[in-house]
């Protein structure tokens, strides 16, 4: 038979619910990098595409994108990398989340850098009418006039 001291020391024996591992939401939490330490992976991802080591680019730009999704720099830096180590589909994907910050901030057309971008991502990515089309953009923007239409011949 158990006495009510043997149960309640049962009682606590038992182990405790695991909290839970789910991870917060942003808002919910300090961010883990501070603003100059994103600075600083942002600048360490500019020399080592610099040296042309663009996969320790890609691994320095991961962390600040994971932290700050959002962050136009990084997300431009992200897409040179990536064309860089010659993905170009994730270098297309980084290319429509900027192409997205870009309308939602009521920015025009993309400027002849990003136009270049893309065409070589498109590239690498096996589409190449697509890349065609977007390196006459390119081609047009930096003469500052608007493209013209090829004919076929």
């Amino acid at each position: 038979m158990l006495d009510a001291d043997s149960d309640d020391a049962a009682h606590h024996a038992l182990p405790l619910p695991a909290q839970s591992r789910l991870p917060t939401a942003p808002q919910d939490r300090p961010p883990l990098i501070a603003r100059e330490q994103r600075d600083l992976l942002c600048a360490l991802a500019y020399v080592a595409l610099g040296v042309g080591d663009g996969v320790q680019a890609v691994t320095l730009l991961d962390l600040v994108l994971r932290e700050v999704p959002d962050d136009a720099g990084a997300l431009r830096l992200m897409a040179y990398a990536r064309v860089a180590t010659g993905d170009g589909p994730r270098a297309l994907e980084a290319l429509e989340r900027l192409e997205e910050l870009r309308n939602e901030a009521g920015e025009g057309e993309p400027p002849a850098p990003l136009l270049l971008l893309r065409s070589q991502a498109l590239r690498l990515s096996d589409r190449l009418e697509e890349g065609r089309a977007t390196f006459r953009r390119f081609v047009a923007a930096r003469r500052g006039r608007p493209p013209t239409r090829e004919i076929a011949a």
